[in-house]
């Protein structure tokens, strides 16, 4: 019931706007090329005068203003159809999708293991013991010699062997 509620109220939404985007547009550009308000029931009687009084059709201008008025017609109807199968709902939430494909291809992108870090099994670790840790890995790193003294040393016996030589 509410579905079809829904649907109605679609219909209604959609061919009020459509209905009145598309006659003021039309109106105004009949208006223009013709001079014929065809809102206006004034102008429709002075049409029906023509025709009672056995008015003739005579240039090209007034086949076109006959042909524009079907075409009207014509494609409001093709209009209407179009924008009632649109789905609205998706349409308002696509910046909320896009922000989210956005995203999941960011994260996407990052290395495919996961590393999970501190993880102690058996008895848990204080943060001074971690921190002990972690400055005994960093001072058994740097135990040994630099790379630069080795540099230093190596270009050094280089120096003393071509002097020797």
């Amino acid at each position: 019931m509410f579905k079809k509620i829904g649907l109605f109220l679609k219909f209604l939404i959609v061919g009020v706007l459509w209905s009145t985007l598309w006659c003021v547009i039309t109106q105004q550009i009949v208006f223009k090329i013709w001079n014929f308000d065809y809102l206006s029931p004034n102008q429709w009687r002075v049409i029906k005068a023509f025709w009672e009084k056995n008015g003739v059709i005579r240039g090209v201008s007034d086949y076109m203003l006959f042909l524009t008025l079907i075409v009207i017609l014509v494609v409001w109807y093709f209009g209407f159809k179009k924008l009632y199968r649109v789905q609205y709902g998706k349409f308002l939430l696509k910046p909320f999708e896009s922000f989210s494909k956005r995203q999941i291809t960011k994260y996407e992108n990052e290395s495919k293991h996961v590393v999970i870090k501190n993880l102690v099994v058996g008895e848990k670790m204080s943060l001074e013991d971690l921190i002990q840790q972690k400055i005994d890995a960093e001072q058994s790193a740097n135990a040994g010699p630099k790379e630069s003294e080795v540099l230093r040393q190596n270009i050094s016996k280089k120096i003393t062997e071509q002097k020797g030589k």
